[in-house]
């Protein structure tokens, strides 16, 4: 005679791998090298799908970073933290304001922001490939985590190199209008997988250091 106890405990072991594979099938990790200078560390993203959402967690060092993204990449809301700079901040848009809320360099941070219309794309690298899939250029939103001000941005598609085989597109990233000579980076995005694979650009005045960001 069959146990139903045996049954039941047989059916929730099968919930729970499948539950477990479901999870691997939409989670991956993938690491970058990070170097400027004689500073050099290693960037974590962890990736998932869950809820018609996308899930993003980067760590680098101190730094932790997380994003729920709709489904074409938008950002819906962006975490950010660094324990040693006592910094704990959430930015959440809704209808087309940017909300701030936390702690920031020990002081308490609250601020508002109205969107110009453009996407929020808080982690460029990640959604690159996908936004630009088809485009010469478009225009975003993103936030600076060193001082929580809101920018314009404008990514124009390259030049496409060959890297030891790879075939990689250099897309660079400016800010708008009269600024846009102030800051310019540029982006790699492999052209098969449309992954961000590396990143150059120089963050500060004249004689500082080149940051180069490359995947592991």
């Amino acid at each position: 005679m069959i146990d139903k106890n045996k049954i039941v405990e047989l059916k929730r072991l099968i919930f729970i791998l499948l539950a477990l594979l479901s999870y691997q099938a939409y989670s991956q990790t993938i690491e970058y090298n990070y170097s400027c200078g004689v500073e050099k560390s290693v960037i974590r993203w962890t990736e998932s799908k869950k809820d018609n959402h996308i899930y993003l967690k980067t760590v680098q060092g101190n730094e932790i970073h997380s994003y729920v993204m709709t489904l074409n990449y938008k950002t819906l809301s962006w975490e950010y933290s660094n324990p040693a700079e006592n910094t704990d901040i959430k930015v959440v848009l809704e209808n087309g304001v940017y909300k701030m809320t936390g702690a920031f360099k020990s002081k308490t941070f609250s601020k508002t922001y109205t969107s110009k219309g453009y996407p929020w794309y808080q982690n460029i690298g990640f959604n690159l490939g996908y936004s630009m899939k088809d485009k010469s250029n478009f225009k975003y939103e993103c936030i600076r985590p060193d001082n929580l001000k809101l920018y314009e941005m404008q990514a124009d598609a390259k030049e496409i190199i060959n890297n030891n085989g790879t075939q990689e597109q250099r897309i660079n990233i400016h800010l708008t209008g009269m600024l846009a000579k102030f800051f310019g980076s540029d982006y790699y995005i492999d052209c098969s997988t449309r992954r961000f694979v590396k990143y150059k650009g120089v963050h500060g005045p004249p004689g500082t250091p080149e940051t180069i960001i490359t995947i592991k």
